[in-house]
């Protein structure tokens, strides 16, 4: 992978991360109280995933490094 794809890359992983953080906060305000009405809801959504967002913004920060090292 050249410089270019490399940053690419990152930019994607934030878009990942981005788009599951936003789902999240989507996910926890629409969330009902009622117990019945709980159940549907989680029939029809999935459950967020705080692991990937921190798999991606770890990829970035190691991306990150590496291309402050080759950047001459």
């Amino acid at each position: 992978m050249n410089i270019g794809d490399k940053i690419d890359y990152m930019i994607q992983c934030l878009k990942v991360a981005k788009a599951e953080y936003d789902y999240t906060a989507d996910y926890i305000a629409k969330k009902p109280t009622e117990q019945l009405e709980l159940w549907n809801f989680l029939d029809t959504h999935r459950s967020p995933n705080k692991a990937l967002i921190k798999d991606n913004l770890k990829n970035v920060a190691r991306m990150g490094f590496q291309l402050a090292n080759e950047v001459k």
